[in-house]
């Protein structure tokens, strides 16, 4: 699911409760007629908890969090959500999400060769999902690096040919790194990095393009360094999205 009312990895009810509990990444948002920072999970929902109200956070941080939400309680009744324009959500956990631009920069484009400091990249796209909101495209990648390694991360893609026709399917291609931003000293273990990519405008305009030419679906296609040799090489591969129709971004389109 690509743009799900709420984006849930794992939910349940509480035996005879009206509980529901999973994942969801989400957009800080100050909210003028609460006075409140609510985090936005959804074009429609959004969350208030306390550590949203620290002084660290600020309107468009991004977070990954665990939550809870208990709809037998009294303000989270259909009336005070529809009042409040928000949900009383128990965060259990939350992880920060880098943001990051979309860029046609010439060196991150160039696959001929690897980066500084490059890393291999195990799987670019979590179960070929992503979640699109407020202009930011929401992806986990899976790579095998200390756990308390960071990294820098180079969405790119070549102006000129940034779209491509396969079986007629539209196919945007886009290229997806990663380069050692600081080293980690724990042992290597598969690790999951949530990032939000900066694509609203990209999206809008290469939806428009399609609909010109009479599409009503594309998918992205993320190319991805899966090995790198110690002298530089590279072995190129992708892994595709599935459809998506272009009404997500373009109203009535």
């Amino acid at each position: 699911m690509f743009f799900a009312s709420l984006f849930l990895l794992a939910s349940c009810m509480g035996e005879g409760r009206n509980i529901v509990s999973g994942q969801a990444f989400g957009v800080v948002r100050f909210d003028f007629k609460s006075g409140k920072n609510l985090l936005d999970v959804s074009e429609i929902e959004s969350f208030y908890h306390i550590r949203f109200q620290e002084p660290s956070a600020h309107d468009g941080d991004c977070f990954y969090v665990s939550y809870e939400i208990d709809y037998d309680a009294p303000e989270n009744s259909y009336e005070n959500i529809e009042a409040n324009g928000f949900i009383i959500a128990d965060i259990f956990d939350k992880a920060d999400v880098d943001r990051w631009p979309l860029s046609s920069n010439p060196f991150a484009s160039d696959t001929s060769k690897a980066m500084i400091d490059e890393m291999p990249i195990i799987t670019p796209i979590w179960d070929g999902d992503f979640v699109y909101l407020k202009g930011l495209m929401f992806i986990i990648s899976a790579l095998e690096m200390p756990t308390d390694r960071t990294l820098y991360w180079h969405l790119t893609y070549d102006r000129d040919n940034a779209y491509s026709e396969l079986n007629g399917q539209t196919i945007i291609n886009l290229f997806l790194r990663a380069t050692i931003r600081m080293a980690g000293t724990k042992s290597k273990d598969k690790t999951g990095v949530a990032n939000a990519f900066e694509m609203n405008h990209f999206f809008t305009d290469f939806a428009e393009k399609v609909k010109e030419s009479g599409g009503r679906t594309f998918k992205i296609r993320f190319n991805y360094p899966s090995e790198i040799s110690d002298d530089g090489q590279i072995k190129w591969e992708y892994q595709d999205t599935k459809d998506i129709q272009i009404e997500y971004f373009i109203p009535n389109g």
